[in-house]
This record gives structure tokens, C-alpha cells and sequence, in this order.
């Protein structure tokens, strides 16, 4: 269900529910109590003897998970149905309509295949919280803000934002309730500007690893940690990076006939002192 095809936002809301596990029960009262009313009042507006404010529906759109564009057109749906007449209401129509055309356009654009630009690329690879939350919607077990920020340990405002960055790049896309992978593909040369940026990101998530047991961390893969200094000869430090060189092709090719189902951080590292 995509929100831009609605010029209702209590059908949008019905739909909403009606696609959730179990067909929403219970997802009413959770309304209620997120907005601090009764459960009869969101029956009264959902039945279309009653509206929601400006105020609670700016909460509301949180809680269905309505990215910062959506959230514009739903306020802008409930000022369409709010409006206390015809001329009001037409404005808000024309408004609707302007959006959608341009919500269109923009979709468009981004479909386009091809890599993100330079400056997206730039976003992308400023924290590695932009790729977490990436592989996580790609095993298609992460499909809210909420669930990404509750296991990447991170705000769920932050959350949000990667979200949203991830979606104006075309990198995923919203797909009804849930989140897909996009079509634009990301790649990192190893002579980027870029690159030691991206290596020290997860070099400091490593740490932060050390720092946490699996027990804490609700997770029950036993984290590998291995750090070591060696004496050898520039003959056997060859050899060494060659069967390390390997090990990390046959990781890739295991991984690449991998299904998408948990994230993972692995880092090597061999430099001479």
C-alpha cells in the first residue's frame, strides 16, 4: 500500500491495520495510548464521525512508521478532511495533488539505475550506522524504525534519519509497511577518499564489541576477536597475506550464495610495523 494513492487518511489507517499481523488486533488501542485518548474516540474517527487534530496526527504518523515526506502528505489529508469548507478543502486537494506529482517525479529520478552520487556516497560512508541499518532491511527481518533502532542499539530518531537518507538515494524503497533494497548500487574503490573513513568505522564497532558480551548483546554468535604481533621474514609475511588474501575469497563466495538472513561485522588487518 503505498500512502500517495489515498485522498483518505482514516482508509489509509483502516488499510494499514487491516495489513498487519492478525489484521491489527490490538494495533487500535495502541493508537489510543500513543495519543493519550480513548480507544471509542479512534472507532469514532476511523468510522468517520470524528478527526484527529494536527497534533495527534503528527504523533500518529510516527507510530505508522510514515517517512518525513509521507508525514507532509498526511497532514495534509487530515487538513483536507478537517477543512470547514469547500473552498478550504479544494486548496487542500490542490495541494495533494501538487505533492503527488511531485512525489512521482522524484521517484522517477531516483529509479534510475547507476551508483549514488558522490555526495550521497559521502553520507553513506560518514558512520557505519547508513550501512548497518542497510544489510539489516536487506534480511527482510527488520521492517521499522523501532526494530532497526532497537537492535543496532541506536535512537530511534537516528534510526528515522538513516531511513529516510536510504530511501531519498534510491539505495531501499518503501514497499507497503516494510522496506526493500533499492536499485542504485553502492561501491567503494580502495583508492576512495573514502575508503579509511570506511575502515575506521568498523575498526571502532570492533572495539565497542570487545567492550559487550554475546550474553549482553542478546545475540547468540560468539563474537571472534584475534589480534597478533609476529616475527617473520618478508618471504613468510607474503605467504601469510596470500593464505589470508584467500581466506577472505572463499568468505565471499560462501556470503554470495548466502540468503540475507543476520548481520555480520568482519574486519582483517595486516600491516608491517
Amino acid at each position: 500500500m503505498n500512502l500517495y494513492d489515498y485522498i483518505d487518511y482514516k482508509k489509509f489507517i483502516r488499510d494499514y491495520i487491516k495489513n498487519l499481523p492478525y489484521s491489527g488486533r490490538g494495533f487500535k488501542a495502541k493508537i489510543a495510548n500513543e495519543l493519550r485518548i480513548h480507544t471509542a474516540y479512534v472507532s469514532q474517527v476511523l468510522n468517520k464521525t470524528a478527526n484527529f487534530t494536527l497534533e495527534q496526527s503528527i504523533e500518529l504518523s510516527s507510530l505508522l512508521n510514515l517517512t518525513n515526506s509521507e508525514k507532509e502528505y498526511f497532514l495534509l489529508l487530515v487538513q483536507k478532511e478537517r477543512a470547514g469548507s469547500k473552498n478550504l478543502e479544494s486548496y487542500f486537494i490542490n495541494q495533494m495533488n501538487a505533492f503527488v506529482d511531485e512525489q512521482r517525479k522524484l521517484k522517477n529520478r531516483l529509479e534510475a539505475k547507476g551508483e549514488i552520487n558522490q555526495v550521497d556516497q559521502q553520507i553513506y560512508y560518514s558512520s557505519w550506522h547508513f550501512m548497518a541499518v542497510h544489510a539489516l532491511i536487506s534480511t527482510k527481518k527488520f521492517h521499522t524504525p523501532q526494530e532497526i533502532a532497537q537492535q543496532l542499539n541506536i535512537p530511534i530518531s537516528k534510526a528515522r534519519e538513516t531511513i529516510e537518507f536510504l530511501l531519498n538515494a534510491a539505495i531501499i524503497i518503501k514497499e507497503g509497511n516494510s522496506f526493500e533494497l533499492g536499485s542504485r548500487d553502492i561501491h567503494l574503490s580502495s583508492d576512495s577518499p573514502m575508503i579509511s573513513k570506511h575502515h575506521t568505522n568498523w575498526r571502532m564497532k570492533a572495539i565497542s564489541s570487545l567492550d559487550a558480551s554475546s550474553e549482553e548483546d542478546g545475540h547468540s554468535f560468539e563474537d571472534m576477536h584475534y589480534s597478533g604481533v609476529i616475527s617473520v621474514t618478508e618471504e613468510d609475511a607474503q605467504a601469510i597475506r596470500e593464505i589470508l588474501i584467500k581466506s577472505i575469497q572463499s568468505s565471499r563466495k560462501v556470503i554470495g550464495e548466502s540468503k540475507p538472513e543476520d548481520v555480520y561485522c568482519y574486519t582483517l588487518d595486516m600491516f608491517k610495523l
